[in-house]
């Protein structure tokens, strides 16, 4: 009988170490491709892309640059596997589509029409192979205005073009394997030496000597000292989190939805550090379950946010008089999402449990049996 246990034992174990790999695979967000055939006119397309919790793809508008498909005509992206709503975009995003909603995890074709209008399909739209997936990072170059074109070679490889260029930055995604790059003008005429990176976004300055400059943060981003935020919420919107981003060019200040965690003080105020250019804000809580409105806020200075409910909130630049606020009783847990697959996963594991402990009812039933 001990045996029998013991065997029992392990079996549950197994299965139960079983489900939680399954589970954690789960999590992990697979990428899938988007694919979009523009206007004519149309340059250098973006896709953002995001779910409808709020999550987005990208850090920033308009997102990430679209690679032509071959000869096709189309354009294609990878997106993660949550996203339900893609916009396209062109022309340093001075032309956009809506917004369309898909279906999240599955691959979307969109056409768009002269007049912005979109036909999403689910079936091939082109006899193309879509390239496999491939993590990159995005390579961002500043040349001298002699160089009529700009290429990119990533270890030592074939040369690739750059996009852009409008604002002086010219643009190319390379596999993040890559540990070295090479600058290149006028079809190869001027060419840097090779420029050790690392893995990740990276800005290269190069200059008339052909020598260059490496940074790992925008030279051109906003840059303002940090504010802090502050925010009374009500009883019942447990963990408040504050997102926070510079309108109207989408810089966000954080990389997902809901942003970060607020710090609760001694006072009854919960707050938070935030970069100093952001000038929207949105209160939120319970998981992002319940929000404000998007607030408007002046630039580099402290904030005061006093939430009533989901569309009521004040702003003010000094503490509201009252200070302190009452006590209250702690707010109730907020309900448990729903994640689809994670419901069926439970069910699955509790099946198994009653399985194993019928059949263990039933191996003590025989070994007593045969004890009689």
């Amino acid at each position: 009988m001990k045996k029998t246990m013991a065997l029992l034992l392990c079996v549950l174990m197994v299965v139960c170490m079983s489900t939680a790999a399954m589970a954690d695979a789960g999590e992990a967000n697979e990428m899938i491709p988007v694919l979009a055939d523009v206007p004519d006119g149309w340059e250098n397309p973006c896709c953002w892309a995001w779910a409808d919790d709020g999550t987005n793809a990208f850090a920033a508008w308009p997102g990430g640059q679209m690679e032509p498909l071959g000869d096709s005509g189309w354009y294609y992206i990878y997106v993660p596997n949550f996203v339900q709503n893609v916009i396209i975009s062109a022309n340093e995003a001075a032309v956009q589509t809506a917004g369309d909603a898909i279906e999240a995890g599955r691959e979307v074709w969109i056409a768009i029409a002269d007049d912005l209008t979109t036909t999403v399909s689910y079936a091939a739209q082109s006899d193309v192979e879509i390239p496999a997936y491939v993590e990159t990072f995005t390579v961002h170059a500043y040349v001298p205005l002699e160089w009529e074109s700009v290429n990119v070679a990533a270890d030592g490889g074939e040369a690739r073009a750059m996009t852009g260029g409008e604002d002086g930055w010219f643009t190319a995604n390379v596999p993040v394997t890559t540990a070295s790059l090479v600058l290149s003008g006028n079809d190869g005429a001027a060419s840097t030496e090779a420029i050790t990176n690392e893995p990740r976004e990276v800005w290269v300055t190069g200059y008339n000597d052909l020598t260059t400059e490496v940074s790992y943060e925008d030279p051109d981003a906003p840059s303002a000292p940090p504010i802090t935020v502050y925010a009374q919420v009500p009883a019942d919107w447990s963990g408040p989190c504050c997102w926070a981003w510079s309108a109207p060019d989408g810089t966000n200040a954080f990389s997902a939805w809901p942003g970060e965690a607020m710090a609760e003080g001694e006072d009854g105020w919960y707050s938070i550090e935030v970069p100093g250019w952001v000038n929207s804000i949105i209160i939120n809580a319970n998981e992002g379950g319940v929000q404000t409105t998007d607030l408007s806020v002046d630039v580099g200075v402290d904030v005061w946010i006093t939430v009533t409910d989901a569309e009521n909130a004040t702003v003010s630049y000094e503490q509201p008089s009252g200070g302190e606020s009452e006590e209250t009783p702690a707010p109730s847990e907020a309900p448990a999402e729903d994640n689809g697959g994670g419901n069926s996963t439970v069910i699955w594991v509790v099946v198994v449990i009653v399985v194993i402990v019928v059949v263990a009812v039933i191996a003590v039933a025989v070994n007593k049996k045969k004890k009689k």
